[in-house]
């Protein structure tokens, strides 16, 4: 998950930016990355569609105000998840007007980031995030179960779509996935979602419509570690809820 936060206080982006990486890593979500711009401007000027989940804008700030830069995300990204962040109700009006999810009120306190957290719902945000492929095909990345490539292209197994293929090399297409966390190269060629793991043996995963994805033993090691800390940060998350 990726965090946007932009106010002109650095030591009000210091303190937001602990809160949120301490209360997601308590439900779970210790993958997060949180970016920090002191103005509008800063955040814009290197911002595009997709670039995050999470948005907190101040709307007090110079030049640009929070509401003026939410009207320029709105623009042409109608799914983040934006949040205003101020000490006054003021702006209450054109919260609603670009769709705001929620208002945090200053001085921030983690029982606001955690009440902040329950109404962004979060487990509806992993299941309906996507991606672009390089050739402009939209993926919803819960619903792959595993990748194989061959002879410069990638194969794209789907729970509830069609089988999608695309030229494409296994780096590149590791650059896409794997950050992701939920994702993981066993053997070479292939990638495998973990939400689609119905459970993991000595040399295999089993996936749940009973595929089985080899593990190479080199790499056991490493994929049963991933595998681990995946399966303890999804059980964070369901006991949290």
């Amino acid at each position: 998950m990726k965090i946007a936060l932009v106010d002109n206080e650095r030591e009000q982006l210091d303190k937001l930016s602990e809160m949120i990486e301490r209360e997601l890593a308590a439900i779970g979500y210790s993958d997060c990355e949180t970016d920090t711009f002191d103005s509008g401007e800063a955040f814009l000027a290197g911002w595009h569609r997709g670039t995050y989940d999470i948005i907190l804008l101040d709307i007090f700030m110079d030049r640009q105000s929070g509401v003026e830069v939410a009207r320029r995300i709105r623009e042409s990204d109608e799914e983040v998840r934006l949040v205003f962040c101020t000490t006054s109700n003021e702006f209450a009006s054109e919260s609603y007007e670009v769709n705001a999810q929620y208002y945090l009120q200053k001085p921030v306190e983690p029982s606001g980031i955690s009440a902040m957290l329950r109404r962004l719902n979060l487990e509806q945000m992993d299941r309906t995030r996507a991606i672009t492929l390089p050739d402009g095909h939209p993926v919803i990345l819960r619903n792959i179960l595993y990748t194989d490539y061959s002879n410069h292209v990638i194969t794209f197994y789907m729970e509830r779509e069609e089988v999608y293929r695309i030229r494409l090399s296994q780096s590149q297409l590791e650059e896409l996935l794997l950050p992701w966390g939920f994702f993981f190269s066993p053997i070479k060629g292939m990638i495998v979602n973990f939400h689609g793991v119905e459970r993991m043996t000595e040399d295999s995963f089993i996936l749940h419509n009973d595929m089985v994805i080899p593990i190479a033993r080199r790499k056991y090691k490493e994929t049963k570690e991933a595998y681990t800390r995946f399966r303890f940060e999804k059980l964070k998350k369901e006991v949290s809820r």
